[in-house]
């Protein structure tokens, strides 16, 4: 039986990040990850809506939803763009809702929405694909098929490392020179600074790392230094609110002497750690206390049994360093109209 979607929702604002079919989803794909949560979409939402429409798509085979694929629209430059739910700059990953099983088949079924649809829309653009999760391609197929006009070119990549059994077996897949390197900065660090230690924020201190988390990352040099704009610290905070009671929160501080050398803002969530966003102090940038908190976060997944450790987006040289891979993310984006 083929897919069909029923529709879109226009007005769904409030309850279609409390779809019982959305959760169902989630818990039937064993490759989901954080950024299809409905508490991470939704709290994406409310942070950033305004100015945009949303319009959540119910795909079905008969009576049963397969996939939702979430969507929203923004006026720019007089031209009316579609994208997945969750923004470009703030999710690292996007797309459906469904199984790899059927990723063809909704791919194929957004493909007639965007041909046949009411909605007025200019553009589809597609951001931050996964390609080993196959839904660029199949979509660029099927666009292709239906004859739009289209784009598709590899944006960016993330960086993902497959966690081994134990701390030793891990660093014996470093490079010689790499594995000195990060044992002389651990053992650096430790001696320079005795009383040393990682703490894992908790509910009842929650509100004040998150302030020195801000802080120490509005001290950053450059682009980093100004990343963190109010707007961008409320959404940390209403994600931290949401993700810490549900266990998938990390916030994790390396100390000394009373003071915060390093902080990360990662997930832990479907067996897999996801280093989100990461500051140090400047002051102490002579003892690597960046790396030396990522490498702890490691050992650490290593001894939970954690699958894997998912550094996100950017081309950072640490990361693969540290061992990771590189998972290339595909941007599509699709014309309604041919181009001029």
């Amino acid at each position: 039986m083929s897919l069909t979607a029923l529709g879109v929702s226009a007005d769904c604002t409030e309850s279609c990040f409390e779809a019982a079919e959305w959760r169902e989803l989630l818990e039937r794909d064993p490759n989901r990850h954080i950024f299809v949560t409905q508490e991470w979409g939704g709290g994406w939402w409310e942070e950033f809506k305004e100015g945009k429409d949303l319009f959540i798509l119910r795909v079905r085979r008969g009576s049963e939803v397969v996939a939702i694929v979430p969507l929203y629209r923004k006026t720019e430059e007089d031209r009316r763009i579609l994208r997945f739910l969750g923004g470009i700059d703030l999710t690292d990953y996007l797309g459906p809702i469904c199984s790899l099983e059927d990723r063809n088949d909704v791919a194929a079924t957004l493909v007639l929405w965007l041909r046949d649809t009411d909605v007025l829309w200019d553009e589809f653009d597609a951001h931050n694909m996964p390609v080993p999760l196959g839904f660029a391609e199949h979509l660029v197929d099927h666009v292709d098929r239906a004859g739009l006009a289209f784009e598709l070119e590899q944006e960016e990549t993330a960086a993902v490392l497959i966690l081994p059994s134990d701390w030793e077996t891990y660093l014996a897949t470093l490079a010689k020179k790499q594995r000195h390197e990060l044992r002389r900065k651990i053992r650096r660090l430790w001696n320079e600074h005795t009383d040393a230690r990682v703490r894992t924020s908790a509910p009842d201190t929650l509100e004040a790392d998150l302030a020195t988390f801000f802080a120490m990352h509005r001290g950053a040099h450059g682009h980093k230094g100004h990343f963190m704009n109010p707007e961008i610290a409320t959404f940390f905070t209403r994600i931290a609110r949401t993700f810490m009671p549900l266990g998938w929160l990390k916030l994790d501080l390396l100390e000394a002497s009373g003071k915060a050398l390093a902080a990360t803002f990662s997930f832990e969530h479907n067996s897999r750690f996801y280093l989100y966003n990461s500051a140090f102090e400047p002051s102490a940038a002579a003892v690597s206390p960046g790396l030396v908190l990522v490498a702890h976060l490691l050992e650490r997944s290593i001894q939970q049994k954690l699958e894997r450790f998912d550094f996100l987006r950017g081309p950072e040289r640490y990361k693969y360093q540290l061992g990771a891979q590189a998972v290339p993310l595909n941007n599509v984006r699709v014309f309604r109209s041919p181009r001029e």
